[in-house]
């Protein structure tokens, strides 16, 4: 049940604003009375009258609050205020998402990237035993950070497109494509010849992220949108001989790779637990290597600069009115990067 608006008025203070885009902002928040850091994230009002993203909206915050997995950002409230702004507060996460990371270090170490790729495929296979498509696995969406022991954690984030497998109700017309072209498998730009997007689409795009990570070579030819769609569809991943010429990778998790990347969703690992099974038996051989991590992090902690007020009528002063925010300057920690920012 939603809760009512006025029960969060004054519950939250804003600390700064992390990124906006034509869909909404994302906003830095802590909790007034638990002294807490979360994100709140707001849909605009003239999207929100799309019945479609509306209701896709809604549909994120009801899967998201009823998932629970240590791999999985955590959804706290969710509302809606009397001009139609949508607003979903969430767990913050002080960490790098896996494009940051792979812009910060060339090569990451096998160590690190065989912990992270278990974790992915972890809650990726949660998600699936859960009867949920992501369709969105892109290293925005996988956030690196630290537990409360220090140990490395990823956490997967931002279920907007995530298909759900209950109910009659269609929220995407056939053939329309949801995604990101880089990280999209094969059948997702095949819906309109009656291919079906189920979780093995998911093992295939995390086979691409989990490429660029152990190479920091993007495997899929072309580089205009129907280059990219035709080297999904048609193309086979660049060799690793080309990109790891040294043979820093060994050939076994070459082979894992390649057989997440599959066209053929027949061919490729048919759950997210059998890749992750082979990943856990091959990283038992390269521990993580947490000096890298302690590189990362404390790279990460750049102090923020003082909060800028938006004039009354923005979407900064709605919030403030709205929730009862105060502008002050932020207790640092780090803002996360924001490549192709997707709020829906």
């Amino acid at each position: 049940m939603a809760i009512p608006f006025q029960q969060l008025e004054g519950k939250y203070e804003i600390l700064e604003k992390m990124s906006e885009g034509g869909m909404g902002a994302v906003y830095k928040v802590r909790h007034r009375l638990l002294d807490e850091v979360r994100v709140i994230k707001v849909m605009r009002p003239h999207l929100a009258e799309d019945e479609v993203l509306r209701k896709r909206f809604i549909r994120e915050a009801k899967t998201a609050t009823r998932l629970r997995h240590s791999n999985l950002v955590q959804v706290y409230d969710f509302t809606m205020d009397e001009s139609g702004y949508f607003f979903l507060a969430m767990e913050f996460i002080d960490g790098i998402d896996l494009y940051g990371l792979a812009k910060l270090t060339k090569i990451v170490p096998l160590g690190v990237v065989l912990e992270m790729a278990y974790q992915c495929l972890n809650v990726i296979g949660y998600l699936h035993k859960k009867e949920i498509v992501h369709r969105d696995i892109s290293p925005d969406n996988l956030l690196a950070c630290r537990d409360d022991e220090g140990e490395l954690l990823v956490k997967l984030i931002d279920l907007g497109i995530a298909k759900v497998r209950e109910g009659n109700e269609q929220l995407t017309a056939t053939g329309t494509f949801l995604g990101k072209v880089r990280y999209s498998s094969p059948e997702q730009f095949q819906s309109q010849e009656g291919h079906e997007v189920d979780h093995r689409s998911d093992i295939y795009s995390f086979g691409i992220v989990l490429y660029e990570l152990l190479t920091g070579v993007y495997p899929i030819k072309g580089k205009s949108i129907s280059s990219l769609i035709s080297g999904h569809l048609m193309h086979p991943p660049l060799s690793f001989d080309i990109s790891d010429p040294q043979g820093r990778i060994p050939e076994a998790l070459r082979a894992m790779v390649v057989k997440a990347l599959e066209k053929d969703q027949s061919k490729r690992f048919q759950t997210a637990g059998q890749f992750q099974k082979v990943i856990g038996d091959l990283r038992a051989a390269f521990p993580v290597e947490k000096t890298f991590l302690d590189g990362v992090f404390e790279g990460q902690r750049t102090p923020t600069t003082k909060i800028r007020v938006d004039k009354p009528g923005s979407t900064q002063g709605r919030l403030d009115r709205n929730f009862g925010f105060e502008t002050t300057p932020s207790k640092g920690g780090s803002s996360l990067p924001d490549p192709e920012l997707d709020l829906v």
